[in-house]
């Protein structure tokens, strides 16, 4: 039971299980943020900078949203429309080597914010 229990949690929390929930609810829009790309700095990055070396590595990871959006609209939604912002999470700057001035990387993520409206439901004939 508590697996069931756990998989029921999980999916409430999901994109897909809010918007299911906010359906079920009667709400008429329905809003959602998710990240599309976050970019942070590596272990190596701390290191070269801490050292004053070279160029500071940095991992992205992408997430496609099409199969996300696509099941929303399957609980009874349409996509109205969608904004994209990107939300800084840090940056580290340092003094140039061998020159003046300073070079700086900022970290962060892409998050794309969608707007939904209920689909009329007709009743059945």
């Amino acid at each position: 039971m508590k697996e069931k229990e756990r998989i029921e949690k999980a999916f409430s929390q999901s994109p897909v299980g809010r918007a299911r929930a906010a359906r079920e609810a009667g709400d008429r829009i329905f809003q959602i943020d998710l990240p599309i790309e976050r970019t942070a700095r590596t272990v190596l990055s701390y290191l070269s900078y801490g050292a004053g070396g070279g160029n500071v590595a940095t991992k992205k990871q992408m997430t496609s949203m099409g199969q996300v959006l696509e099941a929303i609209e399957a609980e009874g939604w349409v996509l109205e429309s969608a904004d994209f912002i990107y939300k800084p999470t840090g940056s580290i700057s340092r003094d140039k080597l061998l020159s003046s001035g300073q070079t700086a990387e900022t970290t962060g993520e892409i998050i794309g914010i969608y707007l939904f409206r209920a689909v009329e439901r007709t009743p059945d004939p």
